[in-house]
This record gives structure tokens, sequence and C-alpha cells, in this order.
């Protein structure tokens, strides 16, 4: 038994290492970065001083952002403090680690398909929502990893550190993007439901990631607390714009970076009462209902409408929303199949997190990488049983398919009747919106 059990694991780690592989060496061939601006430098200036004479604060702006934000790009930063110009190719070198972990590890493991076959449908698929981010030090992969880290910890495995492991997962996760606080919520009250008392396990490891914040904080003499001191702010600055923009981009192809698409209505209803927090957001969407559903589904699937371009943009002249259809082809199939698997329809709670967050925020199309990457796990489901030996399954019926088809077509029809109101480029305010209907 014990040998058996042996070469199972040796055959699943063959059948990760072939999949990883590609994946690694297709996202590193796209090249890196010409140069980074915005986001991107913000994050990686903060890991250039950590070997310099700057100031971390200042340049990586952690006022706002987590404390460990600068340590995810630091061996990229050091290959640029030490050879002027290698930082682009550092940054893509880390980028593709993760996708190949993402894609050949993580969400394989979380869909409980680790065969050859699936392996390599997930890395495939992965490589074509996940690998035009890795030229870029953004978040969004770092933290996208630790959260299918937590996830795959705390779902899939019953040692007895898999709990606090997650918990630390969790916290780093936070840490590097807050955006995930409602998908960890519900992974947090998925372990109370399931498991019971050791779901604080789960909690102590969520504090212990986020120690590292509380340390921060405390050597710049500021009052103790587990997130940056600018935390609150942001969030009600986030909660305004929430309250009415259906998407915001950032565009790259020169003048201001800034492009907004919103809704007039909600606009209009909400130019002179701003929104300034959390609660003021939630009691707006609710005083304007129906219209506000609908403006909250448009959220989300605008956020699905991805193009060459992604996580950057172009203007809304130009954007062609290239990806789209596979994107949200993908979402539908993958998120209709964990729902239809018993044991996968905890994953199915975490996307509902996910797009909760995304209709509280003001969103871009880079805050669905964690909606997206939980449809390429749950498309693992939906291969043939015989692909991968020791599988079993049904075959996918007809009445699935034309639904998966017909809420793929519904979610590119909300998407374009909420990017239908694009403003000019710049900052946005309300009333500009509510005269642009």
């Amino acid at each position: 038994m014990a040998v058996r059990e042996r070469q199972r694991h040796r055959t699943a780690w063959w059948a990760r290492l072939g999949p990883a592989a590609a994946l690694f060496t297709a996202t590193v061939a796209q090249g890196p970065a010409g140069g980074f601006v915005y986001d991107a430098a913000r994050y990686f200036n903060g890991s250039l001083a950590l070997f310099t004479d700057a100031d971390v604060v200042r340049e990586g702006d952690l006022d706002f952002r987590g404390a460990l934000t600068p340590v995810v790009y630091a061996p990229a930063a050091l290959a640029e403090h030490l050879v002027g110009g290698a930082g682009r190719h550092g940054v893509l070198v880390e980028n593709a680690l993760l996708v190949a972990v993402i894609g050949a590890v993580l969400l394989p493991g979380l869909a409980g398909r680790e065969g050859p076959a699936t392996g390599w449908l997930c890395a495939a698929l992965t490589w074509v929502v996940a690998a035009g981010f890795a030229p870029f030090p953004l978040m969004d992969l770092p933290a996208a990893a630790a959260f299918l880290t937590a996830a795959r910890l705390a779902l899939g495995d019953r040692t007895r550190w898999a709990l606090p492991a997650a918990g630390v997962a969790a916290g780093v996760t936070l840490n590097l993007r807050p955006a995930y606080l409602l998908p960890l919520a519900a992974l947090g009250g998925l372990l109370a439901v399931t498991r019971g008392w050791p779901a604080v396990w789960f909690a102590a490891g969520v504090l212990a990631g986020s120690l590292p914040q509380l340390a921060v904080n405390l050597a710049r003499g500021l009052p103790p607390g587990l997130t940056p001191p600018g935390t609150a702010g942001l969030a009600g600055f986030q909660a305004g714009y929430a309250s009415y923009v259906v998407r915001y981009d950032t565009v790259t192809t020169g003048g201001p970076p800034q492009q907004f698409y919103c809704d007039p209505a909600l606009a209009g209803a909400v130019a002179g009462h701003p929104v300034h927090s959390t609660g003021g957001l939630a009691g707006a969407l609710a005083g304007n209902l129906p219209g506000s559903a609908l403006f909250l589904l448009e959220k989300v699937a605008a956020a699905l409408a991805w193009s060459f371009s992604t996580p950057y943009s172009t203007a809304a002249t130009a954007e062609r929303y290239e990806l789209a259809v596979p994107v949200v082809l993908i979402v539908a199939a993958g998120i209709g199949a964990l729902c239809r698997t018993p044991g996968a329809r905890a994953l199915a709670v975490l996307a509902a997190g996910v797009c909760a967050s995304l209709m509280t925020s003001a969103t871009e199309t880079r805050f669905a990488l964690p909606l997206v990457l939980l449809g390429v796990a749950g498309c693992a489901l939906l291969a043939p049983p015989a692909w991968d030996t020791g599988h079993t399954g049904r075959r996918v019926p007809l009445r699935f398919a034309v639904a998966v088809l017909a809420a793929a077509a519904v979610l590119v029809v909300v998407a374009a009747a909420g990017l239908a109101h694009p403003l000019p480029p710049g900052p946005a305010t309300a009333a500009v919106c509510a005269a642009n209907g």
C-alpha cells in the first residue's frame, strides 16, 4: 500500500513538472516590459529602495500599501541594483515562476484532478489568462498565488499544520492585496462551518501572517495595527468611486492614465450626496434598487472584458476586448462546473466572495484575476474522466453546455451595457458621469 502511495505521488509530481516547465518557458518567451509605470513603478521603486539609501516608505508608498509589497520583487530589484536593466528580466522570471506554480500545481490541486491531461489543460488556460500579467511588478500574481495556496491548504489538506499555514498564506494575501478580504472571509466562514473549533488555527495563522505589518507600523512610531495607516482613507476613496463607476482602467498609451466607465443613473443619484465609506456605499446601493442590482452585475461582467493589454488598457475609443469571449467562457463554464460538483462547491463560495469584492470596489479588469483562475480550476472538472486514469465522473450534459453558453452570452451583453458610458480620459466625478448619460 505504501509503495503504491509513493508511486502515485511520484506520478503526480511528474504530471506537474511538464506543464510547469512549458508554462514557465512560454511565459518568459513573451519578453519583459519596456519599463514600469504608475502602480508597477511604485511597487518596484519600493523594492529598489531596499538596496539603496532611498526611503522605502516613500518610494513604496507604504502608507497605503502592505509592508510585504517591497519584498516580493526584491530579487529582481537586487538584479537591477547590480546590473542596470536586469530588473525587467528579473520581474518576468519571478512572475513566470508564479504562473507556473498557479497553473500546474495549485489549480489542478484545488480541482482534485492532478493527472497529466488535466494538468496540461490548466496550464494552457492559465497561460491564456495570466501570462499577460508576468512582465509587470504588480501584486496581482503574488496575491493570487498566496490566495490559492490558502484555499488549497484549507480545503484540501487535513494535516496538522495545514490550517495555520493556510492562515499565514491568507494574512500575506491581505497584506499584498486587501481586496481579497471578502473571499478570505468566505473561506474562514466555510472552515468555521465545516471544521468547527480547529478553524481557530486558521485565524491564528492570519494573525501571524499580518505580524510584519504590525512590526513596521510600530517601527515607524505609528499606533499598532495590522493594516497600513492609510487603509481606512483608501477604503473611503474606493467606496466613493464604487458607487457609480462600472470599471476603471489604467491607460499606458499616452495622455491621461485614467479611463473610467460609469453608470450615469447611479452617478446622478450620488452626485449631491457623495459616498465616503463602505456603509455609505451600502446605503447608496440599497436606496437605488433595482437599478443598482444591474449596476453590480455590470461591474462583474465588465471586469471580465479583457484585452491583450490587460492588466493595463488603452483609451476607450481604441480598446478591442480581444480576450473577452475566452475569459467569459472560462468563468461561465468553470464556475458552473464548481457549482455542479459536490466536492468543489466550496470553491464556488470563494468565487462568490470575489464577485462581492468586485461589486464593492472601483473595479479594474485585473481585479477579476482570482475569479478567472477559479474558473480555470472549474474547467479541469469538465475534462472527460478517462483522460486521467483513476478519476471518475460523468459526461457533461447537453443542458449544462447550453446553460454555459447562455450565461456567457448574458455576461457579454451586460458587459457591453456597463462599458457603454466611457468618460473622457482623466479624473472622474459623479457630476461629470451624470452629465455623460
